[in-house]
């Protein structure tokens, strides 16, 4: 997630306002997400990347989603409102203060499918998950994320979606190859595009959000 409760370096700051103004389904949960976000700077993908999410959940019909870091809950309280009551949606995240309050947000939100709060790491995390998953959503720090595709990969299904937050890096990746985190970035857009099982884009919204589709 980037360094920012609101907004991003990549879209214009009217025009995001005004594709948020389309999104008029949030609940006073997410509203209260994104106050806080924007009170703490605290990073979220915000209402346009959680409705892509939702769509896309939708779109596959997808049952059983991971999230590798997760935050207070923001990104995962959209997928929950794509599952329906029997699907599974699994969070990941390294501190006990922002797993805690995701707790309390999607209980004040009255979520109906079944959620698991796992604190830790999330690759160990995914090493002892069984099974595979309708979509996986790497947002870990940077540094890590080529880990995330080897890791992570593998164990989205055929037909399912491989995304990653903040793959524009506040436009560092086009000017500033220096840093580990935009290393990091970098490594993983070349394994995405190059990965002969995967159809990858990179749409331009918020910070740059990557969707991969599992062909085989």
């Amino acid at each position: 997630m980037a360094p920012r409760g609101r907004g991003g370096d990549i879209v214009f700051p009217r025009i995001e306002q005004y594709l948020e103004s389309l999104e008029t389904t949030r609940d006073g949960v997410l509203t209260e997400m994104e106050r806080q976000a924007a009170e703490r700077d605290f990073p979220i993908v915000g209402p346009l990347v959680g409705r892509m999410l939702c769509l896309l959940a939708k779109s596959i019909g997808a049952r059983r989603i991971l999230e590798l870091g997760s935050g207070y809950g923001y990104s995962a309280y959209w997928f929950a409102r794509a599952l329906p009551d029997d699907g599974e949606l699994i969070l990941t995240e390294g501190s006990a203060k922002n797993l805690a309050q995701a707790k309390e947000f999607f209980h004040q939100g009255g979520v109906r499918c079944r959620v698991q709060f796992e604190l830790g790491d999330a690759f160990e995390i995914l090493d002892r998950l069984p099974g595979e998953f309708d979509i996986i959503l790497n947002d870990v720090d940077k540094q890590q994320y080529p880990k995330a595709f080897h890791q992570a990969v593998p164990r989205v299904r055929r037909g399912g979606y491989f995304l990653s937050d903040n793959m524009l890096w506040g436009g560092r990746v086009v000017h500033d190859h220096s840093e580990p985190t935009t290393k990091g970035v970098l490594e993983l857009t070349r394994l995405l595009f190059r990965a002969p099982n995967l159809y990858t884009i990179i749409l331009p919204i918020r910070d740059g959000v990557s969707v991969s589709l599992k062909l085989h």
